[in-house]
């Protein structure tokens, strides 16, 4: 792990890296997207997540092994990175095989970009998954969600969309995105409870 100069929302700040994926840390993106968080609310601006899970890693990990196990995490990481995140976006690693990408000022249909993007990067890896109950080669299932806070609100909420989209994505079979919107100005079907499917 090593700390590199980074921008955040509202000021410079030290990034620490993992030193496997090259993506910055779980505590390192904590403190982000409560700065972005923050800046959100105070500029009325919107604020969106993004997970990404990859598809039955552990069993991948079996049949393959662990040393092949960090080599795919580094090669997901890698699309990540080429997804398109803008200057002022981060993407960490979470734990194991899952990642998070915060994107200040973007909204769903924002977000659905470098989301899709990481999709279709992963299934053109083409690597072999024989283990996989979702297909022969390796997947991911993502979770997007995005608002505009509002003083008063709790970023635990957006936390728990993005929770609740990456289930729903899982749920629908896998190797998909699903989506939660809370901006005060989207009016969801009732049946969908705001879900959108985006790809």
């Amino acid at each position: 792990m090593r700390a590199v100069p980074g921008a955040g929302v509202t000021q410079q700040q030290e990034v620490e890296v993992d030193a496997l994926t090259g993506l910055i840390t779980g505590t390192c993106l904590d403190s982000f997207t409560q700065a972005a968080w923050e800046s959100a609310t105070a500029a009325a601006d919107a604020l969106s997540l993004v997970l990404v899970e990859l598809d039955d890693f552990e069993r991948y990990c079996d049949n393959y092994g662990p040393e092949a196990g960090e080599v795919l995490l580094r090669r997901v990481s890698a699309v990540i990175r080429g997804s398109g995140l803008s200057a002022s976006d981060r993407a960490g690693r979470l734990t194991g095989p899952e990642f998070l990408l915060v994107l200040p000022g973007a909204t769903l249909d924002a977000a659905h970009v470098p989301a899709e993007r990481i999709l279709r990067a992963v299934r053109d890896l083409e690597m072999p998954n024989r283990g996989s109950t979702v297909a022969n080669y390796v997947t991911v299932s993502i979770g997007a969600a995005s608002c505009r806070p509002q003083p008063g609100d709790s970023m635990d909420t957006l936390i728990d969309a993005g929770g609740s989209a990456l289930w729903s994505a899982k749920r629908r079979g896998h190797d998909r995105i699903a989506a939660y919107d809370l901006s005060p100005n989207f009016v969801a079907e009732p049946a969908k409870n705001a879900f959108r499917q985006l790809g």
